[in-house]
């Protein structure tokens, strides 16, 4: 329950769904882990020490459950919410244009059901929030995938408690995606990737980093490598992803969050910009692999002074003092 995030859509009938309804939904998946399954795999894992019963059975539980998520910068306007997915259904995979709706969602086995009313009006089709999720929907289908989250319509922003758990969480719920499906919306080749704004928004550092795969799209949707895969060694992207955010290419295909390497990893983050100046702290919280509460008001200087001090206590090198 930890491990995913707290809602997700659905994408057969693009709903809001919460952990209970995934957890019902791969269920039988779940089921196929034996302790047989168990046993082989520890066998297989050729490591010192060996693998533990504890170690191995979170990592098929991982192998099991799928869902892809999002990673995008965020329009000024037009980005859907989630009170707007509360009251609308976007099209789904018949690409029927579904009604615009005065909700009354009941929850069902952590499922909203939504009752349609009335058709949407011209400006709500054309929104380019919603157009944006409606691309990543549809490939997040050519994935068979089944469920998809999205930072801007996922998170009830309007709970204190939520988005307090959502950003803490969010570097293990980009680490535990099957998928992270990157959308580079002013660029159409790799060359332009310098000048791709993705690249210095704060946020965006830990989504390129937690994943353990990522596919990029330009703002046509198209794929921007014939890779299934962008974090593969050796590519002219990962050459210019390296050029680009002047991270390494091991950095880049296998980051290990840990409270280490602090002065090395912090000028990744130097040049990028947040819109709130707390988040310069919050954003950095998965890459040290701390937890900061969120207190959004505090100032930037004081929130990244708590987080130079959670670093210090986990155990951070001496580096934090450069």
């Amino acid at each position: 329950m930890n491990d995913i995030p707290i809602r997700l859509i659905y994408l057969p009938t693009m709903e809001l769904v919460g952990r209970n309804f995934v957890k019902t939904h791969f269920q039988d998946r779940i089921k196929e882990i034996t302790e047989d399954l168990i046993a082989e795999t520890r066998a297989r894992a050729r490591v010192t020490p060996p693998s533990t019963r504890e170690t191995v059975v979170p990592t098929l539980v991982r192998g099991k459950v799928e869902y892809g998520i999002l990673s995008h910068r965020w329009l000024d306007t037009g980005e859907p919410s989630y009170q707007d997915m509360m009251e609308k259904k976007l099209s789904g995979p018949s690409n029927v244009r579904h009604s615009l709706s005065t909700v009354t969602s009941r929850l069902k086995e952590g499922r909203h059901a939504l009752h349609i009313l009335h058709s949407p009006s011209e400006n709500e089709v054309q929104s380019p929030g919603y157009k944006k999720l409606q691309k990543c929907c549809e490939e997040a289908r050519r994935l068979d995938l089944h469920f998809l989250w999205s930072d801007t319509c996922c998170i009830d922003k309007n709970s204190s408690a939520e988005l307090d758990e959502s950003i803490r969480s969010m570097f293990r719920w980009y680490r535990n995606s099957s998928i992270c499906i990157a959308y580079l919306g002013g660029i159409t080749v790799i060359e332009d990737l310098r000048l791709e704004e993705w690249f210095m928004r704060g946020w965006t550092l830990q989504e390129l980093l937690a994943p353990r795969k990522i596919k990029f799209f330009n703002k046509d949707w198209q794929r921007l490598t014939e890779q299934d895969d962008d974090k593969e060694e050796d590519t002219p992207l990962m050459t210019v992803l390296q050029e680009v955010t002047g991270i390494p290419e091991t950095e880049l295909i296998d980051f290990e969050p840990v409270p280490q390497y602090i002065d090395k990893r912090m000028t990744w983050a130097a040049q990028r910009k947040t819109t709130r100046a707390e988040d310069v702290a919050y954003s950095l919280m998965g890459l040290f692999d701390v937890s900061l509460q969120i207190a959004y008001g505090e100032g930037g200087e004081r929130a990244f002074g708590r987080l130079i001090e959670a670093i210090m206590q986990a155990g951070g090198d001496s580096s934090v003092l450069n």
